[in-house]
């Protein structure tokens, strides 16, 4: 994508990247979609998706997935967790980004916040990394509060790009690695109930004793912990 910050369409996106890339990064690399490796690119077996800009191409560079829930319930959030990584430095002075964002539709996106966005300053050079990646930054655990009813899907994007301005030249090349995905079910509170409730016509005559013995049921759902009564 020419245009710096864009998402740009799910359904316009290659299913292939176009080079790779690893230890030794040149200062002079083709900008584009890379599949990165930590390592030798031929042969290291720990890759990572993401790619790098230039002043005229690749401005953006967006990793998509789409999600579909195939249960029978509402999925009422996402955990997500993933690293970024830096396989070259970049002397740009705004430095770089990846942001992820998500869409109902794959067309339309929102920004997912902060917790999403990882950014890089500036570097000194914009040299490669003798053992990348150079520099690993995670986003564990963060809460995407966005629900997903069953047979409906929901759109995520990772985008790469310059952090502020229009320029994508002297560029760091990031990427993203290790993406886990939890879908979380709807939670329900606890729910207890006793039947009846309340107990009625005791009585103690002197002479002829109590009156006759009442029970109760006592029933819970959704419960986190025994119940007791006393």
């Amino acid at each position: 994508n020419k245009t710096v910050r864009s998402v740009g369409s799910y359904s316009a996106a290659a299913s292939a990247t176009e080079r790779s890339a690893g230890n030794n990064m040149p200062n002079n690399a083709t900008s584009g979609i890379y599949n990165f490796a930590a390592g030798d690119p031929a042969s290291a077996t720990d890759r990572a998706v993401g790619g790098i800009s230039s002043a005229s191409a690749s401005k953006s560079v967006n990793i998509y997935v789409m999600l579909t829930n195939n249960g029978s319930s509402t999925i009422s959030n996402f955990t997500i967790s993933y690293n970024v990584e830096k396989y070259r430095n970049g002397s740009n002075p705004a430095g770089f980004s990846i942001q992820m964002y998500y869409s109902n539709n794959g067309t339309n996106w929102t920004s997912a916040g902060d917790n999403f966005k990882t950014s890089f300053t500036a570097d000194e050079n914009s040299n490669g990394f003798a053992s990348a990646p150079g520099a690993t930054v995670s986003v564990s655990n963060q809460t995407l509060s966005v629900s997903l009813e069953s047979g409906s899907s929901l759109y995520l994007a990772w985008n790469y790009s310059v952090t502020s301005g229009t320029s994508g030249s002297n560029a760091q090349a990031l990427g993203i690695d290790d993406v886990s995905i939890t879908a979380n079910g709807e939670t329900s509170n606890p729910v207890i109930t006793v039947e009846p409730a309340s107990l009625t016509d005791f009585s103690y005559v002197a002479g002829s004793g109590p009156s006759s013995a009442n029970s109760f049921s006592l029933t819970g759902s959704n419960l986190t912990a025994n119940l007791t009564v006393s």
